[in-house]
């Protein structure tokens, strides 16, 4: 072969080098794309492998199973969502109480922009038979908000702002709530979907306000304190679910 046919040869890309935990991310950004696109059960890991660009051994390699994909997404997304209100928190005036309160607020906010992705996994833990995905899901989000919450708690309870018997007894009740809300969740979803968006919004609001009351008794403030009854963006986190 001649200098001139080698200059002409076209180069073969060489695979681009990743840090471990930078080529595990970039497969759960794969994942978490084709899932929020298609559905968990119309994606394959072969789907997966396509997606990302890496062999069945590369994959092998960070997870076990398709369901390990499930637990870093669901931490992915819970980790982004209380970052953003942990940041607000940060950054609001006044004492534990407002901060907590930002930090709610925020919480609500950043739902309402995720739509598609609320869908997905509320499909994934509402659906009959899917109780073991279900808990997966559960138990990555709590691994996640549990110190969160306890933290903000911690820092009421040193401000004097929140009088509690044990901060993680109370801390674990409410999110225990969370967990109990699904039942509310799903009924609201399903009326939404039938067209009825503001009777839903009123009975996930009705829900939101009852769990507010019972924080504040757990917390030790007067009632009207923790602020959860939001119904305009109640309203638009059900549309954006039903639309998505």
């Amino acid at each position: 072969m001649n200098t001139t046919e080698q200059k002409q040869k076209p180069s073969v890309p060489k695979r681009q080098r990743m840090a471990p935990n930078e080529r595990r991310a970039h497969i759960l950004d794969a994942a978490q794309s084709l899932f929020f696109a298609h559905g968990w059960d119309n994606v394959t890991i072969a789907d997966v492998l396509k997606q990302a660009g890496i062999s069945k051994g590369g994959f092998y390699h960070h997870f076990t199973a398709k369901e390990d994909l499930l637990d870093g997404i669901v931490q992915h997304f819970t980790g982004e969502a209380l970052k953003t209100a942990q940041a607000v928190r940060a950054a609001a005036k006044g004492g534990a109480l407002d901060r907590f309160n930002a930090f709610l607020a925020e919480t609500n906010r950043w739902k309402v922009q995720q739509g598609a992705q609320l869908k997905f996994f509320i499909d994934m833990m509402l659906r009959p038979g899917n109780e073991m995905l279900s808990h997966r899901i559960t138990a990555s989000v709590d691994a996640i908000a549990l110190p969160v919450l306890h933290d903000i708690i911690s820092h009421g309870v040193d401000e004097g702002a929140f009088d509690v018997p044990d901060i993680d007894l109370v801390a674990g009740t409410i999110i225990a709530m969370s967990h109990d809300r699904r039942k509310a969740l799903q009924s609201a979803v399903q009326t939404a979907q039938a067209g009825g968006i503001a009777e839903a919004t009123t009975r996930l609001n009705d829900r939101m306000t009852a769990e507010a009351a019972l924080m504040d008794r757990m917390l030790g403030l007067p009632q009207g304190s923790i602020m959860l009854s939001k119904p305009s963006d109640y309203r638009l986190m059900l549309e954006a679910i039903v639309h998505a």
